[in-house]
């Protein structure tokens, strides 16, 4: 077992055998996975039970695993195939005061506490337990209804993670996850969380599929709303992380931009009106293929600005070309409009711009100055810091 776990294994007792008519039960006291210092895996006692007969045909057929007081620290890397006899899911496992220790998770070690319950292969399951992450904690609930059918198949699956003054900080529902082929179906996913600052959140995503040994993602639709702030609809999401291939088509409406930058820690120059960017609206596609990009605006709205056109550059190295055409812009909302005999106060450049092309006016308001068919064209900056 060691060898093909690559790891050591340790036990605190021999091992104690039960052979029935029907199974051949084993118990394995005080396992331990890993150096004793940091075990990746162990419990104060693991049952498993399997049908005997099976085991003729070169199958292991597991009906029940117990686990007392098991503990794992993930992620877990570098093990073997165990390969040999063909391996299908238990029919039941029951776990009793599980830990699960995660790290990397956004940064911070994600904790599971108290785990208990059972998972079947054919019926309800449901687990519960406390978590602890980025130095808050609560209480989380998973149920699921398992099906028989000869792939993968669940139904009614929520999960609900909650704190003492928030119950229901989370709650993810799925009516229905089932496996073809190598992909994960889901016909529709519904989360909803609270948003700090920012009121109630939701993501609903339709038809996606998952094959992660492919490494893509697709979505028929999804939308995504955050309070009065953020409305975003997508469409035909195709994405392969792995080699960074993609391509979207969307409508998006953000409110209140001052606000939302000073959440994210955005700071944006002082304003002459207090009450300029308000609404930012868009619609389009966007593609993306390796390093590059491409985002295509058919229709765009700033305040009262309407604007349309291409983004499109690489991030490695950053490199941003636009062309964009705006039908009126009323310059003064942003900035304090020029006095006869001083010059025009515009923000600085930074010493680095990767930014070329071009943006079209069409008509420019700024105090006293009207201009017509104005172009701004700008050039990638030559100089480094």
């Amino acid at each position: 077992m060691a060898a093909r776990l690559q790891r050591p294994v340790y036990l605190a007792a021999n091992p104690e055998w039960h052979w029935g008519k029907q199974e051949l039960r084993f118990t394995l006291p005080g396992l331990r996975v890993g150096p004793a210092a940091h075990p990746q895996f162990s419990a104060s006692r693991l049952m498993v039970a399997l049908d005997w007969r099976s085991l003729l045909h070169g199958q292991v057929q597991l009906q029940q695993i117990v686990l007392d007081a098991p503990v794992l620290n993930g992620p877990w890397k570098g093990a073997a195939n165990a390969g040999g006899a063909a391996l299908s899911l238990p029919g039941k496992i029951i776990i009793r005061d599980g830990t699960l220790r995660w790290p990397g998770v956004a940064g911070h070690t994600l904790s599971l506490t108290a785990v208990n319950g059972q998972v079947l292969a054919k019926g309800p399951s449901q687990l519960a337990g406390g978590w602890h992450w980025r130095g808050k904690g609560g209480r989380w609930h998973f149920a699921a209804e398992m099906g028989s059918a000869p792939a993968l198949f669940a139904r009614n699956i929520s999960l609900q993670v909650g704190t003492t003054l928030d119950p229901t900080l989370l709650q993810v529902a799925i009516p229905t996850l089932q496996s073809a082929a190598k992909d994960m179906v889901l016909p529709t996913l519904r989360v909803r969380w609270q948003a700090r600052g920012q009121g109630p959140a939701q993501l609903r995503l339709q038809a996606l599929r998952l094959n992660m040994a492919q490494s893509q993602l697709a979505v028929q639709e999804g939308a995504l709303t955050v309070g009065d702030d953020l409305a975003l609809h997508v469409q035909t999401v195709g994405l392969n992380w792995k080699t960074l291939q993609g391509h979207l088509a969307y409508q998006i409406t953000i409110r209140r931009l001052p606000q939302l930058a000073t959440r994210w820690g955005l700071s944006l120059p002082k304003l002459t009106d207090p009450n300029a960017l308000q609404r930012l609206t868009s619609t389009g596609t966007v593609q993306l293929d390796n390093s590059h990009f491409q985002w295509a605006v058919t229709q765009g709205e700033l305040d009262d600005s309407a604007w349309t056109g291409k983004i499109s550059g690489t991030w490695n190295p950053l490199a941003i070309h636009v062309n964009l055409r705006v039908a009126q812009l009323n310059l003064g909302r942003y900035l304090p409009a020029p006095q006869p005999g001083t010059a025009a106060p515009l923000p600085a450049v930074p010493q680095q711009w990767p930014v070329t092309g071009e943006i079209h006016i069409a008509k420019l308001l700024w105090g006293k100055i009207s201009a017509r068919d104005l172009v701004i064209r700008s050039t990638a900056s030559k100089v480094r810091p």
